[in-house]
């Protein structure tokens, strides 16, 4: 199969402003932990750049998003991926949306083990599901993410993340976005596993 039969078959791949590598994204008003959060001010989804801002709102790219929410449950979605990450260095899933469910998780981490050559980073809140998953694989790296602006980073979890407005936790690395025009450049410190938390700031 080709590469962009593959990536048709499974809705596409996102291309960000941000990162020069290619990421995946779900419909952020389909996440499941993240949509409660919405609700309540001061979390870190409140304001979810995300949810209907900028680019994300555009009726092709929410198309976009509806087709490879509904591809997920294809049972040959995982072979599908993989061969639509092909040989990617780097990959991010979910640049918009999180982790449907355990089954959802698992399909990813069989992804990963299908694209060993592949640095894949996952973050999310869905923390229970990734609390109930005890295979780890070394080029899939999970970072459960902070439920509050300002909050501490989640526990029990080695790789996290955290948002700031104005106080960092310690021994966080602060991602340098904001410090070079938005864009990841040569950093790659969220797919780094010595990196425990990143802290980003609130945007």
């Amino acid at each position: 199969m080709k590469v962009s039969e593959a990536r048709q078959l499974v809705g596409g791949l996102s291309d960000t402003s941000k990162m020069n590598c290619k990421s995946y994204g779900l419909p952020a008003q389909a996440c499941k932990v993240g949509g409660r959060l919405h609700k309540v001010k001061g979390s870190t989804c409140e304001n979810c750049y995300a949810y209907d801002r900028g680019m994300y709102g555009m009726p092709v790219v929410k198309a976009a998003q509806a087709r490879r929410l509904a591809t997920i449950t294809s049972p040959d979605w995982v072979t599908n991926m993989a061969r639509a990450i092909n040989k990617a260095k780097y990959f991010r899933w979910h640049d918009s949306g999180d982790i449907q469910s355990s089954d959802h998780f698992q399909k990813i981490v069989d992804v990963a083990k299908a694209t060993p050559n592949t640095m894949h980073w996952l973050p999310t809140r869905e923390a229970q599901i990734v609390a109930n998953h005890t295979e780890e694989l070394p080029n899939l790296i999970v970072r459960v993410s902070a439920a509050m602006v300002d909050g501490p980073a989640p526990k029990r979890f080695p790789n996290t993340s955290t948002v700031h407005a104005k106080t960092i936790p310690v021994n966080s690395y602060t991602c340098p976005a904001p410090k070079q025009e938005n864009k990841c450049l040569e950093c790659r410190a969220c797919w780094d596993k010595s990196v425990p938390n990143i802290s980003y700031h609130q945007h």
